[in-house]
């Protein structure tokens, strides 16, 4: 008995100071990237967040506030190893964004176990670097609520990314935790520069928080005339530093997400997440 005692708190102990906050949880939906076009796009994202307004509203008796306008346009690029991804296989992803000429780079680890994808040392050498730990909860062929735990830090860059000390220079932890040779080379997965349009200014009231939506738009390099996007994303989320949600929160959000998915006409349940886009786009990058 005393042994089991021991064991006991020992696990209590262990838990208390291993438990690793949540702080930003993401409900992203894959939609009919044919539904919009870039000569309509204003007036499509208009209609879809209409009726998906009308929709969580009537499911979960709270308002939905704001009026959507574009909000971001950047370039987004990937890059891992060419011909082995070993960033990909390791958990990894890598993603430079390029707005009004400026650039930030994110290295990001995800895991189903939220302990695993905390336990990834991220931690960078910009002091204005951003590091958290994200729920990113979607769908899957089995699963209308598939939670997958991000752990990311988002830093300014002034580096022309080509090579592996592109990551190890900016990311102390990840070089010594996996140790590649700053001269292995980095590429652009699927030799793809994404033109990324970013649609806010609505909010899901949840109560004690707010989650914000987003539409989000890739195109294939820069858009012109009624060229469709290759990806389009709706997502919503919220956050807070303590990682304090009540239940009501959680389950408004889980319903809202819900009624999200009702909306068939706009879903597309099958299309593939942005990263696996990306990744799939050349079947021969990581081979």
């Amino acid at each position: 008995m005393k042994k089991i005692i021991m064991t006991l708190g020992f696990a209590a102990s262990f838990c208390i100071q291993a438990n690793p906050d949540v702080i930003s949880r993401e409900y992203k939906l894959m939609l009919k990237a044919s539904q919009f076009s870039y000569n309509n796009e204003a007036s499509a994202v208009s209609s879809f967040l209409g009726t998906a307004e009308t929709e969580i509203e009537n499911a979960i008796s709270r308002n939905v506030t704001g009026t959507a306008s574009l909000s971001k346009v950047r370039e987004v690029k990937f890059f891992d190893v060419s011909g082995s991804c070993e960033l990909s296989n390791n958990g990894y992803s890598f993603r430079e964004r390029i707005e009004n000429s400026h650039s930030e780079v994110t290295l990001k680890y995800r895991s189903p176990d939220r302990y695993i994808s905390d336990f990834e040392n991220l931690s960078a050498n910009s002091n204005q670097s951003v590091t958290k730990l994200e729920a990113d909860i979607g769908v899957s062929s089995t699963s209308n609520f598939k939670v997958v735990y991000g752990h990311s830090t988002k830093a300014p860059n002034t580096r022309t990314i080509n090579k592996m000390d592109d990551i190890n220079e900016q990311y102390p932890g990840f070089d010594q935790n996996y140790a590649f040779n700053d001269n292995l080379s980095l590429a652009l997965v699927g030799n793809l520069v994404i033109r990324e349009h970013v649609y806010k200014g609505m909010e899901i009231d949840l109560g004690s928080f707010d989650a914000e939506i987003s539409v989000t738009l890739w195109y294939n390099g820069v858009p012109s005339g009624a060229q469709k996007p290759v990806v389009a994303e709706v997502s919503f989320k919220y956050e807070d530093s303590s990682a304090d949600y009540s239940k009501k929160v959680v389950n408004r959000a889980k319903i809202a997400f819900e009624a999200l998915q009702n909306l068939t006409a706009w879903t597309d349940p099958n299309s593939k997440t942005k990263t696996r886009f990306v990744y799939d786009f050349n079947s021969t990058f990581c081979f």
